[in-house]
């Protein structure tokens, strides 16, 4: 530190004590901390080195990043505990719209996370979303570590008195949040417009307050501050020589105002430190430790200063004191409230927190159950505060709920199904409260529509009904010993549904399904052991008992979680056609003996799907599905039948196997097994390595002595490897992979792009 410096501190430290002498009270702190996405981690290290010096700050107040570090810190988390709480945070989700995959309803799961674009219908007008991120993860996190003042209205009445800025987006004006909700504040202060959703606040609409005022000075000073220390990690106007593009040009402009106000924030503070953060972003979350390291750097350059300052105001009076609220981790509530929810009953919200008023609720309990209502989908944020005294607590959850009317539209590619564009139209609460129906289509070349109606019933919601139906134009191909197609069959496939299940816990559901199910194969190419079949058209009624789990944490490349599954299908009759030639069959001479198997079809289907982390990076990937069928070799009960072979296989009754060609192998009774290794290269960049076994004999037929044997080509059991590279990328995931036989020459290869399973 130069002795110019040094000089101006001391003239500075003098003038305080002279300026309050004769009034014998001691002058407040005030500390401001600026925006600066990512980069106003580096508060933290300024935090510390106050402490190290015993400098306690009288007020506090922040913008956006400064929002939240000075919100956390003015409620008593030390500079350890917010360090503790960055480090360990996962940025990925809290700065996503999208909330875990485990932590969506077992219901919604199919539908969770497979679309590139989001609309809604207000009224009679098509809405795009007001920024792409919700916020969930981030108001689920914030509700939590605010706990300790959620009984609070009054921010000075805080450990350390607060306040933050928030900007709105109407009039353009710094708008100060300094009562309320604390979670909901922080929110609506980092708001950064058409990224972040703006907040409504007491008729506001509000968004990132460093458009407007990204050093909130003035405002520290208003509350009553005499001494300003800042901390500014937000940035300035860029010289003439970067502006070389339209982009930057823009993004210049946009900020211009904000870069004014804050060179005249700036000339306010009494100590200004501006941490050295090159090299660093605001989007940089996930270089945390870095830029706590500039950060620490930054604070010991002040330590010598801060304990001047402490040293100095300690003649004229004690420093602030700051006793940190009780943080509860369990609490006995007497009341649940609920409010912002005009469709939904409250019964239904209540329901599904399952709170027995009092008797003792951990807050990972609360957390969990407040995680399983925003995964029914039905809201587009949800947040809690806890308020009363012990003795009588109250569990106040707010809400916002979905619009009635959502659009959804994805696509995909791939070498094996070729492309198509999936869109989707989910109505909520419009039929009957809680309840949602949708419909979508896949427009491809193998077109499948479906539509889907779900209604939970019951005051708690353990259970629902549902009912389904689904059309697909799908090509069932039949291959040679050399592996050529030889038969294609082009089916039109009907099926509808109704089914009861259980609803009452988050990752899993059992129930009974009555399926209704029509089908007509016409040929289209027929050369060989099908080659005089000419039509094949049946219905049956079949009867479901079912059991499905899933926790996996993501859609695609999951890192850990379990996929599992039973189903036990019962078939009492079906009605069956054939054309061979110009020779029909049907009724009893499609029997027991004939083509078709008419009565007593029951089928076996079991799946488990684990997969085991083994570091942050690396994963194991298995799975195993074992499938028995009574029907004989010789029956064509092509709904029982079984296509495998391929990477993405893309049909109801099908699985995958690498190395060979799509659905090129058909079975009855079967056993996969998969196993392999994930690694995540960089940042949603995996490789797989991967080995995959079937078998159509064993252990089948020690289960079974009849199970029928359909040979994979020339044997009854095969295996195969491969690799494939993914990323996630913004537009959807990106995959390549090859796959080898071990019982062929040669390599396959296959690309998929999109949304595509």
């Amino acid at each position: 530190m130069n002795t110019l410096f040094k000089l101006s501190l001391s003239i500075l430290f003098v003038a305080i004590l002279t300026s309050v002498s004769a009034q014998n009270e001691r002058p407040k702190i005030g500390l401001v901390l600026s925006g600066g996405g990512a980069k106003g981690i580096a508060h933290i290290g300024v935090l510390k080195a106050m402490e190290e010096a015993g400098l306690t700050p009288d007020f506090i107040t922040g913008t956006s990043m400064g929002s939240i570090v000075g919100g956390l810190y003015s409620i008593g988390y030390s500079a350890d505990e917010l360090r503790k709480i960055v480090l360990e945070a996962d940025w990925d989700q809290l700065l996503t719209n999208k909330i875990p995959l485990n932590k969506v309803t077992y219901e919604e799961k199919y539908y969770y996370g497979k679309y590139l674009l989001d609309f809604y219908m207000q009224g009679k007008e098509l809405k795009l979303p007001e920024g792409v991120i919700e916020g969930q993860a981030l108001m689920d996190l914030f509700s939590n570590l605010t706990r300790p003042v959620h009984n609070i209205y009054n921010f000075s009445d805080f450990p350390i008195p607060f306040a933050c800025v928030g900007a709105n987006i109407a009039t353009a004006e710094p708008v100060v949040l300094n009562h309320g909700s604390l979670a909901m504040s922080m929110r609506a202060s980092m708001a950064i417009p058409t990224v972040f959703t703006p907040v409504k606040i007491e008729g506001n609409l509000l968004v990132d307050g460093g458009i407007v005022r990204n050093m909130p000075v003035d405002e520290v000073l208003a509350m009553g501050a005499d001494i300003v220390i800042g901390v500014f990690v937000g940035t300035d106007l860029s010289p003439e020589e970067d502006l070389k593009s339209a982009v930057n040009i823009l993004t210049q402009a946009a900020f211009i105002t904000a870069v004014h106000d804050s060179r005249i924030q700036l000339a306010k503070c009494d100590i200004l430190v501006q941490p050295n953060l090159e090299g660093y972003t605001t989007s940089s979350f996930n270089s945390a430790a870095g830029i706590l390291e500039r950060g620490d750097s930054a604070g010991m350059a002040y330590l010598e200063v801060f304990k001047h300052l402490a040293d100095s105001l300690k003649q004229i009076g004690p420093l602030h004191t700051v006793v940190k609220p009780e943080i509860q981790d369990e609490f006995v509530f007497d009341e649940v409230h609920v409010d912002g929810n005009e469709v939904i009953k409250d019964e239904f919200i209540i329901g599904k927190m399952r709170i027995k008023l009092g008797e003792p609720v951990l807050m990972d309990y609360i957390d969990y159950r407040i995680g399983l209502i925003y995964g029914t989908q039905y809201f587009e944020k949800l947040w809690y505060e806890i308020t009363g005294e012990k003795g009588h607590q109250i569990l106040n959850i707010h809400v916002v709920e979905r619009p009635k009317i959502h659009f959804r539209f994805s696509y995909h590619y791939d070498t094996e199904n070729k492309g198509g564009i999936v869109v989707n139209t989910t109505l909520r609460n419009l039929l009957l409260n809680e309840s949602r129906l949708i419909f979508e289509a896949d427009l491809s070349a193998q077109p499948t529509v479906l539509a889907d109606y779900f209604k939970y019933m019951g005051k708690k919601q353990n259970f629902a009904i549902g009912a389904s139906g689904i059309y697909l134009n799908k090509e069932y191909p039949f291959y040679d010993s050399l592996g050529n197609v030889t038969s294609i069959f082009n089916s039109n496939y009907w099926e509808g549904g109704i089914k009861l299940q259980s609803t009452r816990l988050q990752n899993s559901t059992f129930g009974l399904e009555v399926i209704w199910f029509n089908m007509n194969l016409n040929s289209k190419l027929n050369e060989g052991i099908y080659r005089d079949i000419k039509k094949i058209q049946y219905s049956s009624t079949s009867f479901t008992a079912f059991y499905h789990f899933n926790n996996i944490n993501e859609r695609y490349y999951p890192t850990r979680g379990l996929q599992a599954s039973m189903e036990l299908k019962l078939t009492p009759k079906v009605n069956g056609r054939v054309e061979i030639d110009t020779m029909v069959f049907e009724g009893e001479i499609l029997g027991e003996t004939g083509l078709l198997k008419t009565t007593n079809i029951i089928s076996l289907d079991l799946k488990v799907e684990p997969i085991f982390p083994v570091t942050s990076k690396f994963s194991v990937l298995t799975k195993a599905r074992l499938r028995m069928s009574n029907l004989g070799i010789n029956n064509i009960n092509l709904d029982e039948v079984h296509f495998i072979g391929g990477f993405i296989p893309g049909l109801v009754n099908s699985n995958e196997y690498l190395g060979v060609g799509i659905k090129e192998f058909t079975a009855l009774n079967y056993f996969y097994s998969k196993i392999g290794l994930q690694y995540e290269i960089t940042r949603n960049f995996f490789v797989q390595a991967l080995v995959n076994y079937l078998d159509t004999e064993y252990p089948m037929t020690w289960i079974y002595p009849d199970a029928a044997i359909i040979p994979l080509v020339d044997r009854n059991r095969r295996f195969g490897y491969g690799a494939t590279i993914g990323y996630k990328s913004v537009i959807g995931p990106i995959e390549i992979g090859i796959a080898k036989d071990h019982y062929r020459d040669g390599w396959r290869a296959a690309l998929a792009i999109g949304f595509f399973y």
